[in-house]
């Protein structure tokens, strides 16, 4: 292409070129000129070139100034500009005749003709000729005769014809009117300034939208270009509008080649179209696995909706093994490092030896990584020591996560701890599962009730323990772990371990560290008031009734005084009962005068030794124990399931409301079924 076709308009914006919409127009000789001159009126809003070409030649200028920057709108008139829309594929806004300006032009040329000395003038049409004004001179006799063409092949024929029909002035599109003053018709323009300047403002509109359209497709492409997923998205007809470099590696081909073409002839496993056709896809999208190119794929199709209407689909494909790696690395680096963590070593409250010994040991062992066995009753505190041991360790910012053994069957038991690769077995989720002990990476294992786990299963802890390795259930590549376990019981390993029921080699990998927790009748009536205040003090707080406090601390001092000589078998979750039943009755343990009502409390608690009234002391000693302690796990259950319920089964809130831990409300609910 000749440089001097193409050239800036004077006055265009100086601006970096990104900045602006760019308009190309389109005309040689007389239309040319206009659109040069006229372009000065836009030159404050978009960029303007002009292409001083015809035909060929003009589909040649715009299609190389399309290679080296994109052109958001032409302009053009006539054969030429008709033939350039054929021709590219870029927004032509073509010049319209106006009725007025049409007048105008044909009054013009009568007044050349006259001039001339031949009154009779011509019209000249690209393509063909106007009926309307064909009526028009009918009715009124202006003698205007009409002419056509339909490309620079016929143009000098049209100026013949205009010569032996004896035309004396002409109206005319820019090439024949140049024409036709090269053959001596004089020749008025078909096209006004104010025609020209219409179409300049029209192509300033459909620059800004289409310039503003690429820019945000950028924008998309950026985006796109960014992520590991293979995206692609699809119109209503399933052909292919944009898809990120990850996608177009997936296919097998370079982007620019697979645009327009058929996602399903391309892929067929992706089978997009027909869901499209049947328009099935929910709102919130499918997710499948298929295979494509010997490769198993991740695919997840979702509709794309605009004002309501349907007008493609997009199709996200992932590879497994990079979301089981990204599993992997967000649950071992995740921000919440001790969610789940409520307690602290100084939260096992009371002054007595026992309990002063319990945390002065619990502090020694939170600074070793070595593995701790906790031994003690239920409701002795088992999981607060081991939260608050995580809490003091130099693991605290890592996860503490937590399973109760005995609540959970051998095989179930097992996908939880060891995880799973993808088809181990039949049900197993796609993508496997990552087990405590791999998602416990840096941090804390909290295993309670370990003297319940099976001995297969005992078998796979200790060689994690030893080879600290984790194999998933299915897989037959270990995963490195660096966890620190603590263990808790209530059974008397040692004595498992003579049965035979337990590892002796697991028991001793356990009990490096050895903690044990003492009863709640071993630390004195001193610790059971402390704890009793602390637990009223908690629901109260829970419960946003502070302002009873000082009403409620008689009740309490009563019921202790009652209960001196109580030996606490369910310990501190015993205690906590009590005072939860204390404060749901509190109405009703005041006589008239506003005293306690010591009658009414023992009826009450009849779980006070020394009560001395009624059927609970006239029975035998171990059968109103038995009574008793079923009495309080019904209980138990019954506001377990209160809570339950009001939590809409939120067992997290429901351990927070009951104050118990999560391995608790296992056991629980394990029993109650």
């Amino acid at each position: 292409m000749n440089e001097s076709v193409v050239a800036p308009v004077p006055g265009t914006p100086s601006a970096p070129r990104v900045a602006w919409p760019r308009v190309v127009t389109i005309g040689r000789h007389r239309i040319g000129r206009v659109l040069e001159r006229m372009s000065l009126a836009v030159g404050d809003q978009v960029r303007v070139e002009h292409v001083s070409a015809a035909f060929d030649d003009a589909v040649q200028a715009v299609r190389a100034l399309q290679a080296v920057e994109p052109i958001d709108a032409l302009v053009a008139a006539g054969a030429s500009g008709a033939w350039v829309r054929e021709h590219v594929d870029i927004p032509v806004v073509m010049i319209e005749v106006r009725g007025f300006d049409l007048l105008q032009a044909l009054a013009s040329a009568r007044e050349l003709a006259q001039a001339g000395g031949t009154p009779r003038i011509g019209l000249v049409s690209f393509d063909h000729p106007s009926p309307h004004l064909a009526q028009f001179d009918a009715l009124f006799g202006a003698g205007i005769a009409q002419f056509s063409y339909h490309g620079p092949e016929d143009a000098q024929a049209c100026v013949r014809a205009l010569q032996a029909a004896g035309v004396g002035a002409v109206v005319a599109p820019g090439l024949v009117a140049d024409l036709a003053e090269q053959a001596g018709i004089p020749s008025v323009l078909l096209y006004s300034d104010g025609a020209v300047l219409q179409a300049l403002r029209d192509a300033v509109l459909l620059a800004r939208h289409r310039h503003a359209e690429r820019a945000r497709h950028q924008r998309l492409e950026t985006v796109l270009g960014q992520l590991q997923d293979g995206v692609v998205a699809v119109d209503t007809q399933g052909c292919i509008q944009a898809l990120n470099p990850t996608m177009a590696a997936l296919l097998g081909a370079p982007a620019k080649a697979l645009h327009g073409r058929l996602l399903d002839e391309v892929a067929p496993a992706l089978a997009l179209a027909q869901a499209l056709q049947s328009q099935s896809l929910e709102p919130e999208g499918s997710e499948d696995v298929v295979q494509l190119a010997m490769r198993t794929l991740v695919v997840r199709r979702a509709p794309i909706v605009e004002n309501g209407q349907l007008t493609g689909a997009l199709l996200v494909c992932r590879d497994p093994a990079t979301i089981q790696r990204a599993d992997r690395h967000l649950r071992a680096n995740r921000s919440l490092r001790g969610a789940g963590v409520r307690w602290r070593i100084e939260d096992y409250a009371g002054d007595s030896e026992p309990a002063q010994r319990v945390r002065r040991l619990a502090r020694q062992f939170a600074t070793s990584d070595a593995t701790v066995l906790i031994q003690g009753d239920s409701g002795t505190g088992k999981e607060l020591l081991a939260q608050g041991m995580h809490r003091a360790s130099r693991r605290a910012a890592q996860p503490f996560l937590a399973v109760n053994c005995a609540a959970l069957g051998e095989s179930l038991l097992e996908s939880e701890l060891f995880g799973y690769d993808e088809g181990a077995f039949t049900g197993a989720r796609r993508g496997g599962k990552t087990g405590l002990i791999e998602a416990a990476h840096t941090g804390t294992l909290f295993l309670d009730e370990i003297g319940d786990m099976p001995l297969a299963l005992q078998s796979r802890l200790l060689r994690v323990l030893q080879e600290r390795e984790v194999l998933r259930v299915g897989s037959t590549t270990s995963v490195p772990v660096d966890l620190r376990v603590i263990a808790a019981t209530h059974a008397d390993l040692a004595a498992l371990v003579e049965r035979g029921e337990f590892r002796r080699d697991l028991f001793y990998r356990l009990a490096v560290l050895r903690l044990a927790m003492p009863g709640l009748h071993e630390r004195g009536q001193g610790d059971v008031q402390a704890l009793a205040r602390t637990m009223l003090a908690r629901r109260l707080r829970t419960q946003s009734l502070q302002a009873e406090a000082s009403s409620l601390e008689p009740l309490l001092e009563a019921l202790l005084d009652l209960a001196a000589a109580h030996r606490w078998p369910g310990n501190a979750r015993e205690l906590d009962n009590w005072v939860e039943r204390l404060l749901a009755c509190r109405h009703d343990l005041r006589d008239s005068a506003g005293r306690v009502d010591m009658g009414r409390l023992r009826e009450l608690f009849p779980e006070c030794d020394g009560a001395g009234q009624g059927t609970v002391q006239a029975l035998p000693a171990q059968q109103r124990q038995l009574q008793l302690r079923e009495a309080r796990r019904d209980a138990e259950r019954q506001r377990m399931r209160e809570v339950l319920e009001q939590v809409q089964g939120d067992q997290r809130r429901a351990c927070e409301i009951l104050g118990i831990s999560r391995a608790t409300l296992w056991r629980r609910l394990r029993d109650s079924r």
